[in-house]
């Protein structure tokens, strides 16, 4: 079994299709700006064939931490 960070993955994916994943830094004035923005850009995210995709906010980076 393969651990990252911690966290056991166990090998079990299997897709039929190639994937794709981005990721994005979004900033604004304030967090809620920011929140809503990233929540509004991934809308309600969906595949080419239309299958459900995972999209949404991964986290929240305080300002001393923005790159």
């Amino acid at each position: 079994m393969l651990r990252v960070n911690g966290v056991d993955i166990e090998d079990t994916f299997a897709e039929a299709f190639k994937m794709r994943a981005a990721r994005a830094i979004v900033t604004a004035e304030t967090a809620g700006w920011a929140r809503t923005a990233a929540t509004l850009a991934s809308g309600y995210a969906t595949s080419v064939i239309g299958c459900d995709a995972e999209a949404g906010l991964e986290a929240e980076i305080p300002a001393a931490g923005d790159p």
